[in-house]
């Protein structure tokens, strides 16, 4: 019996969401001191790596669970669209919203989550490390 319940737990854990988007190896290194970084230091700032991931990436300064230095960083290929010409997500400096460029589908910028619920794939996230100083690691 509690084998039983043991296997259950453990296969309801299962977080790991699989995207038809190809991985390239991510692993880039990102200063907040350099100037092209300016908008990292305030939240809701955004700073775009255009030849990272697939169809680049994009790294949000959020305030998400009271964590004042908190980012994320966002696979800019739309998770449904990636594989078309016009599959790419754009946003702009104060934007809430990461907008699909093949149907104008929105997903959070806080959480890559869509804002339709029909649409059940978010936005494919990187890890990413802050040393509480100066430094943003993106890997995958």
């Amino acid at each position: 019996m509690i084998l039983g319940l043991v296997v259950i737990a453990t296969g309801c854990n299962s977080t790991t969401v699989q995207y038809d988007i190809p991985e390239p190896l991510v692993d880039e290194t990102i200063y907040l001191s350099d100037p092209s970084s300016f908008n990292l230091t305030v939240i809701g700032g955004q700073l775009i790596i255009p030849n990272a991931g697939h169809g680049g990436i994009l790294i949000y300064r959020r305030y998400f669970d009271q964590e004042y230095y908190d980012f994320a960083a966002y696979e800019l290929a739309c998770p449904y669209h990636w594989n078309d010409g016009c599959g790419l997500l754009t946003s702009s400096m104060g934007d809430l919203y990461l907008t699909c460029g093949c149907n104008d589908h929105k997903y959070q910028a806080l959480d890559g989550q869509s804002i339709d619920t029909s649409y059940t794939l978010p936005v494919k996230e990187f890890s990413c490390q802050f040393d509480g100083g100066n430094i943003i690691r993106i890997t995958n």
